[in-house]
């Protein structure tokens, strides 16, 4: 374990906690950490929600509810967002979380604590991490099912229902403004095809009508296509194609060609799960509750800075071919570094957040390193910080590391104390404030795209420009961000 003693220079944030100035900004810090659990829930369900209702549900008042209901949704999510960024002036992540240990501390400022005798779960981190990782791929099949919808004639289509509609075979009698797709056998094509509906009194003319379609195979004047339309009222027009799938679908109103739906639906969930289960099984801190019993191992300890653990397997044997597998199958883990009270020994601590800017918000912190011996996850043992100013960060200690400290250096048993409060860490639930100005017009920017695309019921390769400008937009103003920050900028 490599042990970078200068980062003992780095701020210490907590240095303040106890001013009024450390007040206040511990009291914006808990606005903010609120915020971003809401945003980081509340802004997955509703791309989950509004992704299904898009690709699966018919026209129709619920699905016009639940579409702009989500809309309006992520649209207050951006406006809580833009708000925090703007009132806290983009904060760097070392800010942020000092701010989120602030909030966390129930307890400042009275000395070395005792060992709770009740630890917090990280269900709430654990809930937020899920519909993060949700969120990414849900993203991604959002936009394209935006791009790929064809909404076109809601209301002819909703009047045809209306007025009893019946779909049959009718001849193409006039073909106009055709566009040819692919060569060959595959050559399809996209036209206005007009068709003879038959007057629903006998004895008159045969009602025109004209609607565009896309074929599979391009069509001559003579051929077929399946024709919705409504006996008793051919005036309303109708709808075609060549598949009387696709013209179901139209008359239904639903806006992505069910192929289409199925097969991002499929991606969809396989990625979502991918990432789920992978972070699942890798989790540090998806933990419940627990309770601190004799069986509790507890150090006092001190965050000295940041370090890097070497994770090497043992019984590899002698010789080139095992050291080379030994390198191989090594872990390599950014730690933060608590040294143990009394004694020289610095164990390293792991969890889901930003080594070096935890250890810059919390240097020199002291409290209890707490951990059972057989609540193990892969190779690592749970573990729990617990500072003297109240809060608690669920981590972990690799098993390796954990074994060789009770060998050399054997910790006491804990002794719980019932009336001990913490509040649980959570670094990352402040987000907000540290969205910079450029991903903050990016989201504003994709934000009016979806709903552009929700609002004009138009099809056209228009939709795959602005699906995409929506999709690229965070990521370029994201990109600026770091651009700017790089060093020597």
């Amino acid at each position: 374990m490599n042990d970078n003693s200068d980062d003992r220079r780095m701020p210490n944030w907590l240095a303040q906690v106890g001013s009024g100035k450390a007040g206040e900004a511990g009291t914006r810090g808990a606005i903010w950490r609120r915020s971003g659990q809401l945003v980081a829930v509340v802004a997955p369900i509703a791309l989950v929600v509004l992704t299904a209702v898009w690709l699966f549900l018919g026209s129709g008042r619920l699905r016009d509810f639940v579409v702009w209901g989500c809309a309006g949704c992520l649209g207050a999510c951006v406006l809580i967002v833009g708000t925090a960024a703007v009132r806290a002036g983009s904060l760097s992540r070392s800010q942020s979380y000092a701010n989120a240990a602030r909030a966390a501390s129930v307890t400042p400022g009275q000395g070395p604590g005792t060992v709770p005798a009740r630890l917090a779960g990280g269900r709430g981190q654990a809930i937020r991490y899920v519909a993060v990782l949700a969120s990414v791929p849900t993203l991604l099949a959002l936009w394209i099912a935006l791009g790929a919808a064809d909404p076109r004639y809601p209301e002819k289509n909703a009047a045809l229902v209306e007025a009893g509609v019946t779909i049959e075979k009718r001849p193409i009698v006039a073909i106009e403004n055709e566009e040819v797709q692919g060569r060959g056998r595959r050559e399809g094509a996209t036209a206005d095809y007009r068709v003879l509906l038959p007057a629903a009194d006998a004895g008159r003319p045969s009602v025109p009508a004209t609607f565009t379609a896309d074929v599979y195979r391009r069509k001559d004047i003579g051929s077929e296509l399946y024709v919705g339309y409504a006996p008793d009222r051919p005036e309303l027009g109708a709808v075609g194609d060549d598949q009387r799938s696709e013209v179901e679908r139209q008359l239904a109103g639903r806006t992505v060609e069910w192929g289409t739906a199925s097969a991002v639906a499929a991606f969809w969930l396989l990625v979502t799960l991918a990432l789920v289960i992978g972070w699942w099984v890798q989790g540090s801190m998806r933990r419940p509750s627990r309770t601190v019993d004799s069986g509790w191992v507890a150090s006092r300890v001190t965050v000295t800075g940041t370090g890097q653990h070497v994770d090497a397997p043992q019984g590899e044997g002698v010789g080139p071919a095992a050291e080379r597998r030994r390198r191989e199958r090594s872990r390599r883990l950014a730690c933060v570094l608590l040294e143990v009270e009394g004694d020289e020994y610095r164990l390293p601590f792991h969890s889901q957040m930003s080594t070096v800017h935890a250890a810059a918000a919390l240097l020199n912190a002291k409290g209890w390193l707490l951990w059972h011996p057989v609540r193990r996850r892969g190779k690592d043992v749970l573990a729990e910080f617990v500072g003297d100013d109240g809060w608690q960060l669920p981590g972990a200690v690799p098993a390796q590391a954990a074994d060789q400290f009770v060998r050399e250096a054997p910790p006491v048993p804990a002794h719980a104390d019932p009336g001990r409060r913490t509040e649980l860490l959570d670094f990352g639930a402040g987000w907000p404030t540290t969205v910079s100005k450029s991903l903050l017009a990016g989201l504003v920017t994709a934000l009016v795209c979806m709903g552009v695309l929700l609002l004009v019921h138009e099809d056209g390769a228009w939709r795959w420009w602005v699906a995409a400008a929506g999709l690229l937009a965070p990521a370029l103003g994201q990109a600026v961000t770091a651009y700017r920050a790089a060093p020597g900028r």
